[in-house]
């Protein structure tokens, strides 16, 4: 049941909320605030030198295709504007602390990847940069098989934060700028210059071992 003025009433508020919003967001737009999404990338075509049969190389296409649609990722980086090369990919496994038997409690998982961006010319976007993650497990060896499984689980994770970083760092102003200005820089000799048709390493990081303290394979 509507008393007289009172629909009139609740469609002003509605109007005042309306107004209110598209104020809010002029204020964000000015200020250069931009909604999480779709991140352009300033090139058309991109070539993704990652083994596409592994998960983080698959984990890395969907991100990019995600985060740039109109870029196309091709096949080969001679059809390619830009090149994210792999330089190194590499796990530790690290002790970091003993029960009074001399036994593991702990330990340190790590990734340390390195990788550039260039375009097809060999000029550097993004030079040689080092990512690196680390997380602590404890550790029991009387349930090997279960720390196993926690060791797979936690690299996934950890994989998938790589994937956040690699992003992260391709979609930043700083590498548009750059592939804007590449053959200016490229004529004043500011930046390194790497081959765009370099074979790229298509190695799949081993798997974890079984954690052992007198296995140095493992050990950092």
């Amino acid at each position: 049941m509507y008393f007289a003025g009172q629909q009139t009433h609740s469609s002003r508020q509605s109007w005042l909320l309306r107004g209110a919003c598209l104020a809010l967001f002029m204020l964000l737009s000015a200020c250069g605030f931009a909604l999480r999404g779709v991140t352009p990338m300033p090139f058309d075509s991109l070539y993704v030198g990652i083994p596409d049969n592994t998960q983080f190389g698959a984990d890395v296409r969907r991100s990019l295709r995600a985060a740039s649609p109109n870029t196309k990722l091709v096949d080969s980086p001679k059809e390619a504007q830009a090149i994210l090369q792999q330089v190194a990919d590499t796990r530790t496994l690290r002790e970091v602390s003993l029960n009074a038997q001399g036994r593991v409690e702990e330990y340190e998982l790590g990734i340390n990847y390195t990788f550039r961006l260039i375009d097809n010319k060999g000029r550097a976007l993004i030079p040689d940069t080092t990512l690196s993650i680390f997380r602590e497990m404890p550790y029991d060896d009387q349930v090997v098989q279960a720390k196993q499984g926690q060791i797979d689980t936690l690299y996934k994770a950890m994989q998938r934060d790589l994937v956040t970083r690699v992003l992260r760092r391709m979609t930043a102003p700083d590498v548009r700028r750059a592939f804007e200005n590449a053959e200016e820089r490229g004529e004043n000799g500011e930046i390194p210059l790497y081959d765009p048709t370099a074979p790229q390493p298509q190695r799949t990081p081993t798997p974890w071992q079984t954690p052992s303290t007198t296995d140095p394979a493992i050990l950092r």
